[in-house]
């Protein structure tokens, strides 16, 4: 193997492979067992791959406090230094799609008589379903936490925004972190794996993407380097997801077994006083339930790679999607309708015209700190605070960028037989409409419940001071003056408002959809939303 790593080195030129297939290709790397069958594996790649990842479980589990000071360490190294290769790559490669989009339009991914395996629709359901997970679920709270100011961003100076201007700023940055930018890394990797493999015949694997630079070392431990960093990344994304996906799942089975509703639990409660009661079954949210929905989540998705890309993933990620656009529908004609439109109209123009600053905005006099620290942070205190972009842009573009491997494979692999112009724009520019389109409609309306709520009074000092429904009308509500101008009267609060902002990020949704209508109607979206979140993993 030494010998062959060295004769590599010496040799390494890329070459006209014409005629080779994926299965020989895969012969020359160092291997066990027979391409194509279900005994073959790299062992340097699995092994390494194995200790690392079991290494770094081991760490978290023995040093907990250690390891999450560590990590938070190294986030915030990359934050404070490499801020500006974030920010510039990803435009970077912006321009390197459009380009592409435009030189080699019609450049078949395949043969030149392949025709596509998937319907339009079902393609772009399962890329979109593939693409989002479930973390398009568990942040529907994303541009109602900016407009808050949660992490104090520079957009919090009132000198600088009014509330009408922040709400615009806050949708306008959500779409940012969902939109074009977002979705490049897995437009950049299904791109290259796709015409590598359709049109050159190389396996369906990340080494080969580097093929053009580094040749024939990606058959040797140059290649092996490239597959253990993207299963690496691949672990940690999915993980990231999991983590996630399975604290709301988790809120949302407590929700229906307490029987929740705006604020309070209705079943297995000793007094109608009580707030927080022990539910039907007594299920609480806490790891060891996260664990185990990880362990079911897991399963179903292991059988639906089973049951085959067209009869499991397919369907699956059609259902997702339509209970998806139902769910959504149902948001944007329950909430004012004519204001969300109108708030959707006006954030699209301020992203169009603000992309180009927000895009290479690195926060880099917010990240000096404060002034007293002696680095050059404002010496007026206005502005926002260091520390923001590592929580949200940077952890966005790193999360993105995890999941590029796995969703880009996954792009190459259903887009046999479409051609390069349409598969940048349904993979680029589709995806990012409707994530517009979602965290728009979600966002608006929970700007408007959470500015109704506050209005109202709710100040979050309590649970009677954070739900509509257990707050005291006579307090909570709204002076009105007479039309005539002759006076006021009051007007007490709707009982479906709740400050959000208060909330669990994974209890913001569920919350939400209480505001329109009553237990039974919220119990039926809770159900609704859950299966949507299980599907999407």
């Amino acid at each position: 193997m030494v010998k062959r790593a060295l004769d590599l080195l010496k040799d390494w030129q890329p070459r006209d492979h014409a005629g080779m297939t994926p299965l020989e290709h895969m012969e020359k790397m160092y291997s066990f067992g027979t391409p194509g069958t279900w005994y073959y594996f790299n062992p340097v790649v699995t092994i390494i791959s194995a200790v690392l990842v079991w290494g770094f479980v081991i760490w978290a589990m023995v040093e907990q406090e250690y390891m999450a000071e560590d990590t938070g360490d190294i986030q915030s190294w990359v934050t404070d230094i490499w801020n500006w290769l974030y920010m510039g790559s990803q435009n970077f490669w912006i321009l390197v799609l459009f380009w592409l989009l435009f030189k080699y339009f019609n450049l078949k991914l395949g043969a030149d008589d392949d025709e596509p395996e998937f319907s339009d629709i079902t393609y772009f359901a399962m890329l979109f379903s593939c693409g989002v997970a479930t973390g398009l679920w568990y942040y529907t709270a994303e541009a109602m936490w900016h407009y808050e100011g949660y992490g104090t961003p520079r957009w919090t100076d009132q000198y600088m925004w009014n509330d009408n201007t922040r709400a615009e700023h806050a949708l306008m940055v959500t779409w940012f972190h969902w939109g074009l930018h977002g979705w490049i890394p897995y437009v950049v990797v299904g791109a290259t794996v796709a015409l590598l493999h359709y049109r050159r015949g190389f396996p369906m694997a990340m080494r080969f993407t580097l093929y053009p630079l580094i040749g024939e070392m990606v058959y040797g431990w140059m290649g092996d380097c490239v597959e253990i960093l993207s299963i690496l990344c691949t672990i940690f994304g999915v993980c990231t997801s999991l983590g996630l996906g399975s604290m709301q799942i988790n809120k949302a089975l407590v929700r229906l077994d307490h029987g929740t509703f705006r604020g309070k639990d209705e079943w297995g409660c000793d007094s109608p006083a009580q707030l927080t009661c022990d539910g039907r079954t007594g299920m609480v949210v806490n790891k060891q339930s996260q664990i185990w929905i990880i362990v079911v989540v897991t399963g179903l998705a292991i059988s639906s790679v089973v049951a085959g890309l067209k009869k499991g993933i397919a369907v699956l990620s059609l259902i997702a999607f339509f209970l998806s656009v139902f769910i959504l529908l149902t948001v944007l004609f329950l909430d004012e309708t004519w204001y969300i439109l109108n708030a959707l109209t006006s954030t699209l123009g301020y992203y169009i015209w603000y992309l180009p600053r927000i895009s290479f905005h690195t926060d880099a006099w917010e990240e000096l700190g404060h002034a007293y620290e002696g680095k050059g942070g404002a010496p007026d205190g206005r502005g926002g605070l260091k520390g923001w972009m590592n929580s949200w842009t940077i952890f966005y573009w790193g999360w993105w960028i995890s999941w590029g491997p796995f969703v880009g494979t996954f792009l190459a692999r259903i887009s046999k037989g479409r051609r390069m112009g349409p598969f940048i724009v349904a993979s680029l520019i589709l995806p990012s409409v409707w994530s517009f389109a979602f965290t728009g409609i979600f966002g608006a309306a929970q700007i408007r419940i959470s500015r109704i709520a506050e209005a109202a009074g709710l100040d979050m000092s309590d649970a009677y001071h954070t739900y509509g429904r257990l707050s005291n009308p006579d307090e909570i509500g709204f002076t009105v003056p007479l039309e005539d101008g002759s006076g006021t009267y009051w007007a007490p609060r709707y009982e479906g408002i709740t400050r959000l902002y208060s909330l669990a990020t994974e209890d913001v949704v569920f919350e939400h959809i209480c505001f329109y209508g009553d237990q039974n109607y919220a119990t039926f979206m809770t159900v609704i939303i859950l299966i949507c979140i299980v599907l999407y993993f």
